[in-house]
């Protein structure tokens, strides 16, 4: 298998491989060395390998139990980055706090602060989770139409034929009959990414159908349509048990998704290091661990700031 098609999933199962084999009685110095030849060979591996390995003594830690101690040769000198990544990757675990269900009232205005989701239960069966600094308005009349303002909300809508649903995003809209999907608004664009069914994506000029695992956005009055893939759906879509999920995902990139979850910011000024590629599952509001494992994964430092984080070289 090319190197570049190979998912964050099946190099996190790798890792776990490695980890098994390292906590077994028949480790040696020649594995070993295929172990740091691995850990070598890509970014991601070394990023997969510190998350598992700090789940594993995490796990330990829990039960009252100690690591294996073949698992300790590797890399004895970060063994920082295993407590601080326990703490990051049992924040993903547990997921992001939720904000208690709220049930649907005509003419309101619902909204969530930076780094909080919030679900909406719908009089109709349907629900709408909102995704962090979000706004959105219902309608005043009972029909079944909102207006997205601003961010991220997820619809799963209850079908009903003769009463379409209608998501008003700026300039365009979003119809659907019974479907599950996410609508992000940046500005004046719009991107409706399907998880299941159809939905239609229109403004003054032209509209187009999306159909599951198909993303469209509509900006500047056009709309591009693409495959999205189940996976890569799936990813997408973890934001709504508190996780980001990267896989081969630049460093730049994935800073715009964390600073979209906190009001401290993460900078990335260095362009060689903005275009780093990185894999992996990670709780949207714990920057800080996210910046330690990047120190200890990737060799990078970091200059902290009040209002701001600037990764270097």
């Amino acid at each position: 298998m090319n190197e570049e098609n190979i998912t964050a999933q099946a190099i996190e199962a790798e890792a776990a491989q490695w980890l098994a084999r390292q906590t077994g009685e028949r480790w040696h110095p020649g594995l070993q060395r295929e172990l740091d030849e691995w850990l070598g060979a890509e970014l991601r591996h070394r990023l997969a390998y510190l998350r598992l390995r700090s789940a594993w003594e995490r796990a330990d830690v829990l039960s009252g139990q100690t690591v294996a101690r073949p698992a300790r040769r590797f890399l004895p000198q970060v063994s920082s980055t295993w407590r601080m990544a326990a703490g990051l990757l049992l924040a993903c675990a547990l997921g992001a706090t939720l904000a208690p269900e709220l049930g649907w009232r005509q003419g309101e205005q619902y909204a969530t602060r930076t780094g909080e989701n919030r679900t909406i239960a719908l009089a109709d069966g349907s629900r709408l989770t909102l995704n962090t600094a979000t706004r959105l308005r219902t309608a005043s009349d009972g029909e079944r139409k909102v207006w997205l303002d601003r961010g991220e909300a997820y619809f799963d809508i209850a079908h009903d034929p003769d009463r379409p649903f209608v998501v008003e995003v700026g300039a365009s809209r979003v119809t659907v009959l019974g479907t599950r999907f996410t609508v992000r608004r940046d500005g004046d664009s719009a991107r409706v990414l399907v998880e299941q069914g159809r939905v239609r994506l229109s403004d003054r000029n032209t509209a187009v159908l999306i159909e599951g695992n198909q993303e469209a956005t509509a900006t500047a009055g056009s709309i591009t349509r693409s495959e999205v893939g189940p996976e890569r759906t799936t990813q997408r879509l973890a934001w709504r048990e508190g996780r980001l999920v990267f896989d081969r995902t630049t460093l730049g990139m994935a800073a715009e998704e964390f600073n979209r979850y906190n009001e401290r910011k993460l900078v990335i000024a260095d362009p060689d290091v903005a275009n780093l590629l990185i894999g992996g599952s990670f709780a949207p509001s714990n920057i800080d661990g996210f910046v330690r494992l990047l120190e200890q994964g990737c060799g990078l430092r970091a200059r902290r700031d009040v209002d701001q984080i600037v990764v270097t070289r």
